[in-house]
């Protein structure tokens, strides 16, 4: 069999029975990720994203959400993908270097909709393409990002396709159509960080799986050798050193990704690559209390795909001031957090912010000596000197949020809350946060979708 074959036949075979740990994390990381699309909603750039489809959405049945518009779905996808991403508040996924959930939870929500899936059907789904951004992505990765790929919207891409067929119910050769198909839609680079165009990858990402679970339903066909081709995805996106499939296959669900690793769910609103320096800084404060005005300097040693990530040390504007060390290190220094709403143009030219730009020294590892495999995380390491002359050090290899340090139900609880209050009325969250908090329970997506729409024809 190719490795498509033999992705595509583990996809549409896998039975539908998992552990409470695989649904319980899937839950969560659904929910947040709704969340995150709600508040993204209303950024302007997923409204110029509506703006731009005017005229070409037509009549469908998925919702945008935090809109009075239905869509087709993949134009809904397209919408909501941009506005999970768009915040820079979604999770991330090592094991894929995908924001897993961003591009997953967007393109199924539009089908499920679509087709009127239930909450189990949703669930299940996205485990399975969990997975599949997985095993793409250790095939690629790290080689692949460090070659300036957008791993979200091209590893992404092709394992939500996958995940689309499994909730659509399509045939092995259908489900391996759609994924070949999706291939040839896998676009995104790292050159867009820090602009609008990143959280439109993202969306576009959802909108091609979509697409591609379509064209394969109806019996379009793609190479099944796509990926190991020597024209194909692994030649062509692998960057100089992919690590191949073998090793990507003998380990797909052996164990599920989501249960060895879970998700990166953000507590800071902004790149994951400075999350783990913010995280130090707040532990050394925790320890040894200190204010903004008695830091000297900050150095910081980061991998060297995090200093890529994070090229704006003088940010001009919000997108730039979202992939700024610099910028996020003041932001914990003044106010001890991180927030959506520190990200407007008004707000990154606050003199006070901008004075302690300068405190902040980055070092960054050399590409060869970051580990090939994405699962394999090394620490950011810290040093805080004070004006007393206290120097003060410590390092983290896991952001606060994952299985190592997690988030308490309380904690996910509020950022939910806190995403959507702005945004929906306030008489429909509490059935919202009760359907968000078993999402396996409910019987039809269209009724929590109706939650998250200004529609005055509210569905049964």
């Amino acid at each position: 069999m190719t490795v498509l074959e033999t992705l595509a036949n583990w996809c549409h075979d896998r039975d539908a029975v998992w552990t409470e740990t695989a649904l319980s994390r899937a839950e969560h990381a659904i929910a947040d990720t709704i969340a995150c699309i709600v508040a993204g909603s209303q950024d302007a750039v997923s409204k110029r994203v509506i703006g731009s489809l005017l005229g070409w959405d037509g009549v469908g049945t998925s919702t945008v959400i935090g809109t009075s518009r239905c869509s087709a779905a993949p134009w809904a996808a397209l919408i909501n993908g941009t506005a999970a991403h768009v915040l820079e508040i979604d999770d991330n996924y090592y094991p894929g270097l995908t924001h897993a959930s961003a591009i997953l939870v967007p393109a199924l929500l539009a089908v499920a909709e679509e087709i009127d899936a239930s909450g189990a059907s949703l669930v299940d789904a996205y485990i399975v393409g969990l997975e599949l951004h997985a095993a793409l992505g250790r095939g690629v990765n790290r080689s692949h990002y460090f070659a300036g790929w957008h791993p979200t919207a091209t590893v992404g891409c092709i394992g939500t396709a996958g995940a689309c067929a499994r909730l659509m119910g399509l045939s092995r050769e259908a489900t391996l159509h759609a994924m070949s198909l999706a291939t040839s839609m896998a676009a995104g680079n790292k050159a867009q960080f820090g602009t609008q165009a990143k959280s439109v990858q993202c969306g576009l990402g959802a909108q091609h799986a979509v697409m591609a679970a379509r064209l394969g339903a109806a019996g379009v066909q793609g190479n099944p050798a796509v990926l190991e081709h020597p024209q194909g995805f692994l030649a062509l996106y692998g960057g100089p050193d992919p690590r191949g499939w073998e090793m990507p296959l003998r380990i797909l669900d052996n164990p599920l990704a989501i249960e060895e690793f879970g998700l990166a769910p953000k507590r800071h609103a902004c790149c994951g690559s400075a999350h783990n320096t913010l995280d130090c800084i707040l532990d050394l404060r925790a320890q040894h209390p200190f204010n903004a005005d008695e830091v000297r300097s900050i150095e910081v040693l980061i991998g060297a795909s995090n200093r890529r990530n994070l090229q704006y040390d003088n940010p001009e504007d919000a997108f730039q001031a979202r992939f700024s060390m610099h910028y996020n290190v003041a932001l914990i220094l003044l106010y001890g957090r991180v927030s959506v709403s520190d990200f407007t143009d008004e707000a990154v030219r606050r003199p006070e912010v901008r004075a302690l730009l300068d405190l902040t020294h980055i070092s960054a590892r050399r590409f060869d000596d970051e580990p090939k495999d994405p699962d394999i995380r090394l620490p950011h390491l810290v040093k805080l000197t004070l004006k007393d002359g206290r120097v003060l050090r410590t390092e983290r290899a896991y952001a606060r949020g994952l299985l190592q340090d997690p988030f308490t139900d309380a904690e996910r609880a509020d950022k939910i809350a806190d995403c959507c209050r702005p945004v929906l009325p306030g008489n429909r969250l509490p059935a919202l946060f009760d359907q968000l908090r078993s999402v396996r329970t409910v019987a039809k997506v269209r009724s929590l979708m109706d939650l998250l729409a200004f529609r005055s024809d509210r569905r049964i």
